[in-house]
């Protein structure tokens, strides 16, 4: 009995708290991630042996329940950290946005807020319903075709990924460049979403599910007074 809940805490360990997301969201998702866990277990000083001199069940489940805990922790804590340094860098940047604002309307912040949201909910939802119709109003034509690739890579596969209960909890902008040329203007801005994140089979068989908060990085090119993504950057991919 002891042996089946050490199986299944296991399980939900490498299911559940994973430091690294797999093929997840629009896009595909992780190219970076965070490093995973190599399986070196720790010993404490009081570890409960048996007669047999091997290390007792309960002893190796608090260890499974301890490492749960401390990488849980540590996502927090790495998302905390993420959160805040996004904040610091965009607080460093309003007074130039509201400069660049009294010159040119579309550094408005707001008004970019509302462009970066819409843009969020209309690629994940088209990116989930394989509407590459949809996809060629907000991606630049170099991201979409890396994206079209990717797609019929899912389609020979048989797979596609499925995204519902979308969500964007947080965005802000943290690195602009102003250009003469104003078709040469970008942006970057800190994405935290959470989704309900399944990668389905040919038989509807869920074959990969991710429900965890993520967070990224959006590149976005100016186009007008319009916007269109032209880069995804994982977390462990940019350093504020």
């Amino acid at each position: 009995m002891l042996k089946k809940l050490l199986i299944i805490l296991s399980i939900f360990c490498v299911l559940n708290f994973s430091l690294v997301s797999i093929e997840a969201r629009a896009g595909g998702g992780s190219s970076g991630g965070g490093s995973g866990s190599s399986g070196g277990s720790s010993s404490t000083p009081y570890s409960h042996y048996d007669h047999t001199g091997q290390e007792g069940p309960y002893s190796s489940i608090i260890s499974t329940v301890s490492f749960i805990g401390f990488t849980y922790f540590v996502l927090q804590v790495k998302r905390y950290y993420s959160r805040i340094k996004a904040k610091e860098a965009h607080w460093q940047l309003k007074k130039q946005m509201q400069t660049l604002d009294d010159q040119d309307e579309f550094w408005n912040n707001e008004r970019i807020k509302k462009a970066v949201k819409e843009s969020y909910y209309k690629i994940q939802e088209a990116w989930s319903n394989q509407d590459i119709e949809t996809l060629k109003k907000y991606l630049t034509p170099d991201l979409l075709d890396a994206w079209t690739t990717k797609l019929n890579w899912y389609e020979y596969q048989g797979k596609r990924n499925i995204l519902k209960n979308i969500r964007l909890i947080e965005q802000d902008v943290i690195n602009l460049y102003d250009s003469k040329n104003d078709d040469e203007d970008y942006f970057w801005v800190y994405i935290e979403g959470k989704m309900d994140d399944h990668m389905i089979d040919e038989n509807q068989r869920v074959i990969e599910k991710n429900t965890d908060i993520f967070i990224e990085y959006w590149k976005f090119k100016r186009q007008g007074q319009s916007i269109l993504l032209d880069e995804i950057k994982q977390e462990d991919e940019m350093f504020l």
